[in-house]
């Protein structure tokens, strides 16, 4: 699933995936009825995920599947609401990439590079 363990990433880089949590269920990027199906999880469950930060079990595989899904999807899919990332986010985009790169342990190219 990953190669690297949230608690081996720095407390900024922590701090960013959870923002990646937050924006995907709080944000505009995904509507309700196609969310489901881009992270393998309902928006519920992905937002207990956030409710429980940072006393979460990243071996979980659905903790895992919604960091993954969070990166993957706001990073790859086409959600149009690049004019709001800084609302969520302290950093760019590539920066997300970056810290998503370290967590998978290799370099993502694509959306399809990033699914699980």
């Amino acid at each position: 699933m990953f190669a690297v363990p949230l608690a081996d990433l720095s407390l900024e880089e922590r701090e960013v995936v959870q923002c990646c949590l937050r924006a995907a269920v709080e944000g505009p990027f995904f509507p309700d009825w196609e969310f489901s199906t881009l992270f393998g999880l309902t928006r519920d469950k992905v937002k207990h995920v956030v409710e429980r930060w940072p006393d979460i079990d990243d071996g979980d595989e659905s903790v895992a599947l919604a960091i993954n899904g969070s990166f993957v999807n706001l990073l790859y899919y086409p959600h149009r609401c690049e004019d709001v990332w800084s609302q969520f986010f302290p950093v760019s985009a590539e920066q997300v990439g970056e810290i998503y790169d370290k967590w998978k342990g290799k370099s993502v190219r694509d959306y399809f590079d990033g699914l699980m």
